[in-house]
């Protein structure tokens, strides 16, 4: 569907005049935007986006305000970020726009110990998380206050229980975290909100780049662990959480915990969107993930998700380590939702403020 590839190459010539682009690709399985990758004859790589629908447009609009915040904090990044290099109108008056594509490729989560790409994952959003929150909300981005965050997700959890196919044990679990006063005590930062497979990348297994910045908000930074959580093996998880503390030691106590609860109700929440979606095959295999998740927590695997003291991974009584060497080191580490991992390809389909947020807090503590 959509417009064939030679054609947005020349849209792409004519948004980036002086740039000599020899070969292109167009991605396949799009619907809210189109896409085409090219490359020039100096070895540099591009992307080029157009809205095809509604909700594409507001994508791409919402990008070019996040990219252009960013820019003011590109010194603060460890990472790099794609930047707009020319834009032009085809003959609908439709707004096409180039972008650098950066280097690296999607990192394979079960492949990684802890480790290169946990300390630098820890780091990308230690940094991130630690910009200032005057700056998107400046700009008119999403900003949500802790309790407003709550009530998105208790809004969650119903629309899941509304499908009537997850398990009363699996709904009883996610209510009495989302009771669990305690377990919200933090205040909102600088986050992605859509960390996954396909925005991060990674070179020699150390992240190097992010993408998709569409849904970056002032939100809950435990929302950008919610995919390593759910993906990545259990050490690798615990080391980046170790090393993310280390770098951002006002992060607040309970970060890892909503990590796991929001990498859970992800679940929820596809089944909740494919029985929407009234597709048969994808309502199974999010069934699937469910039943999966049922076993886990009649096993007793499930990590606990209640609030608690940051006494976590038994590490700190062990001196002079790095986060990994601790992490390498214990013996009984703690039980983390690391089996039930959500199809990175399903969950890539799917598609909360307190004036205390505004500031720049010495702990994310509330009380």
């Amino acid at each position: 569907m959509g417009r064939q590839a030679l054609i947005l190459a020349a849209l792409a010539a004519d948004a980036v005049p002086g740039k000599n682009f020899r070969h292109f690709q167009k991605p396949e399985g799009q619907t809210d935007l189109e896409l085409l990758r090219l490359w020039d004859d100096r070895g540099g790589s591009y992307e080029l986006k157009a809205p095809a629908s509604p909700d594409g447009e507001r994508e791409l609009a919402t990008e070019f305000s996040v990219l252009k915040v960013l820019r003011n904090f590109s010194s603060e990044l460890p990472f790099e970020i794609p930047e707009l290099l020319g834009q032009t109108t085809d003959a609908d008056g439709i707004r096409i726009s180039v972008f650098t594509l950066l280097g690296g490729s999607e990192p394979d989560l079960t492949k990684f110990g802890p480790g290169a790409f946990s300390k630098s994952f820890a780091h990308a959003l230690a940094a991130l998380h630690s910009l200032e929150n005057a700056k998107v909300v400046e700009a008119g981005l999403p900003d949500y206050a802790a309790t407003q965050i709550l009530h998105n997700k208790v809004t969650e959890l119903d629309r899941i229980a509304d499908t009537g196919r997850v398990p009363s044990a699996l709904l009883q679990r996610w209510e009495q975290a989302l009771e669990d006063v305690g377990l919200f005590r933090f205040h909102p930062t600088i986050t992605h909100g859509d960390i996954s497979q396909e925005s991060v990348l990674v070179e020699a297994q150390s992240l190097t780049g992010l993408t998709n910045w569409s849904s970056l908000s002032v939100s809950d930074p435990a929302e950008d662990f919610r995919w390593l959580i759910g993906a990545a093996l259990q050490s690798t998880a615990e080391d980046t959480i170790l090393n993310y503390r280390a770098l951002r030691p006002q992060a607040d106590e309970n970060i890892a915990q909503r990590a796991v609860l929001y990498s859970e109700l992800e679940l929820g929440s596809w089944l909740a969107h494919c029985v929407e979606e009234g597709d048969p095959a994808r309502i199974a295999q999010a069934e699937d993930l469910i039943e999966d998740l049922r076993t886990q927590l009649e096993a007793g695997s499930l990590r606990d998700i209640r609030a608690s003291s940051f006494i976590g991974l038994n590490t700190i009584s062990i001196p002079n380590q790095t986060p990994t060497q601790a992490v390498l080191a214990q013996e009984e580490p703690a039980a983390w939702n690391s089996e039930a991992e959500p199809s990175e390809a399903l969950i890539a389909d799917a598609e909360l403020s307190d004036s205390e947020s505004k500031t720049d807090p010495k702990s994310d503590e509330l009380f």
